[in-house]
């Protein structure tokens, strides 16, 4: 299971830098009227933090899928009730309202 973790770790991360390079801008544009625009670059810093996150989400995104993926081929899976997936959606709102309250 570690392995199979670890790649779909790796493989989310990937995916998650990938997506977040194409998606995210480096850039502000600014329309001021009569034609004229202002284009303000982010730093550099800015930019590296905001794609970073964003393929963090992606490897817990990848981690929960892999997880998932070996609970359903697992045969010595036990019938009682787990709660990982709830505590796995407590933890990501806890995290998303601390990020919204701070400002990331």
């Amino acid at each position: 299971m570690e392995k199979k973790l670890q790649k779909s770790g790796l493989y989310g991360l990937i995916f998650g830098l990938a997506v977040s390079i194409l998606f995210v801008s480096y850039k502000d544009v600014q329309d001021l009227g009569n034609g004229s625009y202002e284009i303000s670059y982010k730093p550099a810093y800015d930019y590296i933090i905001s794609i970073l996150r964003l393929g963090i989400i992606g490897m817990f995104v990848g981690l929960f899928i892999g997880w998932k993926d070996f609970e359903k081929k697992s045969s010595t899976q036990k019938q009682g009730k787990t709660y990982y997936v709830l505590a796995f959606f407590a933890v990501f709102l806890a995290s998303s309202v601390i990020m919204l309250i701070f400002n990331w």
